[in-house]
């Protein structure tokens, strides 16, 4: 009777392994929806006649409003205050105001690249400094891929010459880093998904709102309901509240690399609909870096 028991703990536990793993694919999926949204949203936000800190009090206030229940019923129990505040810098108000000042200055397409193809790069990076592994032949090249089409739109930035989008690309890189250094720490803390989302977007949104209603610039009460109304579901809701969870829950399943891959497949999606939602045509060389991207994630994830 034993061995039948230990087969059938262990037909249990394969099953429960690929569960999660399938929870994590489906999240990592999602993940990739939401920010090709995110870029092509944020966009048309700004060409709207909101601002950059109207888009960001939309997302603060309301991701943070929605996950508030979940911070008082945990509260911060199981992390260290430091490490609350990296968590909300690193995956809130650092990453946010990071990305939209780059999709402000820099086109779309350069926003899917430089943001979200560059994430499986600072990921690992940021993974492997902490803990050194070998680098497996097929992720190794499609690393290089990444990097190879990255550097394509780097080239592209500076053959455009101008100093508004370097500028940018320059924020969008460092969003970038801030999202991968969300990932890799809300591993390494080991909180539940929901747990460590609530503790983001609580904490960006205290932080944000108060220096907010010092601001000048608003011109939220002067924008159009239907403008406010977008950029409230999707910014608020979706990104504010949803993708810090479903990313963390991906995470969790998966690894932040092995998460942090999916989003290379965000140029291609987006830089596809930017030609038709906002008229972006980009160069042959920055479509050349969407692809060699795009490649090079597919590489990566089947050395998995």
């Amino acid at each position: 009777m034993k061995p039948a028991t230990a087969g059938t703990g262990a037909s249990a536990s394969q099953a429960r392994d690929r569960r999660n793993r399938f929870i994590g694919i489906t999240c990592g999926v999602a993940s990739v929806v939401l920010f090709s949204g995110f870029t092509l949203v944020s966009r048309l936000g700004l060409a709207t006649s909101l601002t950059l800190i109207d888009i960001a009090a939309l997302r603060f206030s309301i991701g943070g409003l929605l996950l508030l229940p979940v911070l008082l019923r945990h509260g911060f129990a199981g992390i260290r205050p430091r490490d609350a505040i990296a968590l909300a810098f690193f995956g809130g108000l650092g990453f946010a105001l990071c990305a939209y000042t780059g999709f402000m200055l820099a086109p779309a397409s350069h926003g899917a690249v430089l943001l979200h193809g560059t994430l499986p790069l600072f990921t690992f990076l940021l993974a492997w400094s902490m803990s050194p592994e070998k680098i497996h032949g097929r992720r190794g090249i499609g690393l290089l891929a990444i990097l190879l089409g990255i550097m394509a739109m780097a080239w592209d930035s500076v053959a455009a010459s101008t100093s508004r989008q370097l500028l940018g690309d320059g924020a969008l890189l460092l969003a970038s880093a801030c999202w991968s250094a969300y990932g890799v720490l809300a591993r390494r803390r080991g909180l539940a998904p929901a747990h460590t989302a609530s503790i983001v977007a609580v904490l960006s949104m205290a932080c944000f709102l108060p220096v907010y209603v010092v601001l000048p610039g608003k011109t939220i009460f002067h924008a159009s309901w239907q403008e406010i109304l977008l950029q409230a579901v999707f910014q608020g809701v979706l990104i504010g509240a949803a993708s810090a969870f479903i990313y963390a829950r991906a995470v969790a399943s998966l690894g932040p690399i092995d998460t942090a891959l999916f989003t290379a497949a965000v140029p291609c999606i987006t830089t596809a609909s930017a030609c038709f939602l906002l008229g972006e045509v980009p160069s042959t060389l920055a479509l050349g870096g969407v692809l060699i991207v795009t490649a090079g994630m597919a590489i990566s994830m089947r050395s998995q």
